[in-house]
């Protein structure tokens, strides 16, 4: 069964936050308890639980050990995707660092992209940074199906047609947009300053 986006997002946090019961045999865990850490309803844990297959009992709550494996055994393995960053400044660094530093991740990224000569044929956290005219050849020969974009100019809309047309699947963008995609691209934006925007809203109203 294919799963909504909104809970492969929230199967990953569990595996994150449950990783502190792994070494232990016995660890179960209630679903008000497991929504207190999530800042979730319980009523959304057990809908999720259920999803996964997985059933609680009224005594001990879920079995910590039967989730995690039932989530890696959902989601993808670590490194077994392979992506790319289109982008390279301070944001695309850190992306980077933040992703090969990180085994549990589920993409490898063999190669980056940048548009600016002084970004080019560089090498960060040793993964080579390459000029964006060569992106098919590359994206091809490491068979890459996702890009990050953190670059922000107005050729986006080309970029990402091109990246789609050299076999790009799935986007993350990080660049603000806005730009279009075509139906079976799965696009998934990330805005900084829409968060910042809702945080400060909120802050104004106490």
């Amino acid at each position: 069964m294919k799963l909504p986006a909104r809970t492969v997002e929230r199967l990953s946090q569990y595996r994150r936050v449950l990783q502190k019961y792994k070494d232990l045999n016995e660890a179960y865990i209630f679903s008000h308890d497991l929504a207190r850490l999530m800042h979730l309803t319980a009523v959304q844990i057990r809908r999720d639980m259920m999803l996964l297959g997985i059933s609680g009992n009224y005594r001990n709550g879920y079995n910590v050990i039967e989730i995690l494996k039932s989530i890696n055994e959902t989601l993808t393995i670590p490194k077994a995707q392979k992506a790319t960053i289109i982008g390279m400044g301070d944001l695309g660094k850190a992306l980077l660092k933040h992703i090969g530093s990180n085994p549990s991740c589920p993409v490898l990224i063999p190669v980056t992209f940048d548009i600016n000569p002084l970004l080019t044929n560089k090498s960060y956290h040793m993964t080579p940074c390459v000029d964006f005219t060569k992106s098919a050849e590359y994206i091809q020969k490491y068979n890459i199906k996702i890009a990050i974009i953190s670059i922000v100019t107005t050729e986006i809309q080309e970029i990402i047609d091109s990246l789609i047309v050299s076999g790009i699947k799935s986007i993350l963008n990080f660049s603000g947009g806005p730009f279009r995609v075509p139906e079976g691209i799965y696009l998934k934006d990330y805005d900084i300053r829409t968060t910042m925007d809702e945080i400060s809203y909120f802050i104004s109203q106490e």
